[in-house]
């Protein structure tokens, strides 16, 4: 091939050419492809988490790393939305996953292009882990809240028993009840404070933080339970137009048996295993919908009997027990026992309302066209501590 040679005086213009072309509208506005489509997309089948988001969704890209917007969102008490903001914006692993694609998920893409899909699903996955991640670690460090308080009440409950026994009051059998209770108390929150400590170390994981990321402070309740449950109506059939998956299976299965008939034993042996194909990925879908939407009605009537009948009667019984200690009526190891027992009630309480917010993600993981990932918390070995008959 014969090699061109510019004049030098030409290269000068050649190269201003070029740099005109780079600075035109079209490429300075995107000058690594752009993925506004992309965050539009994720921001809408995050919205029922999100709520009603007063900025646009931002997803890390080579021309936007985001450090002041990371920086305003650990300023304030981390929520729900902040954190799937976050992770989005600053996980590796999904940076990782993105750098993986390259320019298949810009917008000079369609939105069905399989990258594209792709990753809207990685990126939806991911901030429902962070949203799941951080209902962990904010019922964990209250957990471990309500556990201190247990301990402290036994503590001054053995205390006092340490004194009756010097002053020949009550019985040595009474003071080694007493011991074995703050035992089971301090157990039960070395064991709450090492759950809160795990929960926020995967929240830290999943957010892609270190260093002075990793001081931000932690909203100290989850949002309330709604009056009502969720609306779960025709959630099957809006699992099914969101999977973007199944979609494509089925049209691809669709246009297959619309071009070949076929003939041989083996090609009919191949459309059955095609049919049979998507015909799994529907049955799966419906599943996890169904399962989901039972799962949230569950939780609700479970956090709901908690907040309205048995926290309410356990503060009635305890204010009722102070009034007979008043009056001389009781003496102070019953209301202590009763404290105890009224604050793992309470503990149980704020486990049941991160239960249905766990199940409210997997729900809006089915609308997102996603399946569900597991998110059993650790367990702050308070369960048996209030199944435990306090001594008295």
């Amino acid at each position: 091939m014969k090699r061109v040679f510019l004049p030098l005086r030409a290269v000068p213009l050649a190269l201003s050419v070029s740099l005109a072309l780079l600075l035109s509208p079209a490429h300075a506005a995107l000058p690594d492809g752009g993925v506004q489509g992309l965050q539009t997309e994720v921001q809408a089948r995050l919205s029922g988490l999100l709520g009603p988001a007063t900025a646009p969704l931002r997803i890390a890209s080579p021309s936007f790393a985001g450090p002041d917007e990371l920086t305003k969102l650990l300023q304030a008490p981390l929520d729900g939305p902040a954190a799937m903001r976050i992770a989005l914006l600053h996980s590796p692993a999904l940076q990782m996953a993105l750098g993986a694609e390259g320019s298949s998920i810009t917008d000079m893409q369609s939105p069905s292009f399989p990258a594209r899909l792709r990753a809207r699903d990685e990126a939806t996955r991911l901030a429902l882990r962070a949203y799941k991640a951080w209902v962990n670690a904010v019922t964990a460090a209250q957990s471990a809240r309500l556990l201190r308080e247990a301990k402290t009440t036994a503590e001054t409950a053995d205390e006092l028993t340490r004194r009756m026994v010097r002053a020949g009051n009550v019985s040595r059998l009474t003071q080694a009840q007493s011991q074995a209770t703050l035992s089971e108390a301090a157990m039960a929150l070395a064991r709450g404070e090492q759950a809160a400590f795990a929960a926020r170390e995967q929240l830290i994981r999943v957010l892609g933080l270190w260093g002075a990321q990793t001081n931000f402070t932690l909203a100290t309740a989850l949002p309330s339970l709604p009056s009502s449950p969720t609306d779960t109506t025709d959630l099957e059939a809006r699992a099914i137009a969101a999977r973007s998956g199944l979609q494509a299976e089925r049209l691809s299965w669709q246009r297959k048996q619309a071009t070949h008939v076929p003939s041989s034993i083996d090609e009919r042996w191949d459309a059955l295993g095609d049919a049979a194909k998507v015909r799994a990925q529907a049955v799966l879908v419906r599943s996890e919908a169904r399962e989901a939407a039972f799962n949230l009605r569950t939780q609700w009537d479970i956090a709901h009997h908690l907040q309205t009948e048995v926290v309410p009667l356990r503060q009635f019984i305890h204010d009722e027990l102070t009034l007979r200690y008043n009056g001389m009526l009781t003496n102070v190891f019953e209301v202590m026992a009763d404290s105890r027992t009224r604050t793992l009630s309470s503990l149980a309480a704020a486990e049941a309302l991160r239960d249905y917010w766990l199940a409210f993600a997997d729900v809006q993981a089915v609308l997102a066209g996603v399946s569900p990932e597991g998110s059993a918390p650790a367990r702050t070995g308070a369960a048996a501590g209030a199944d435990a008959k306090p001594a008295h």
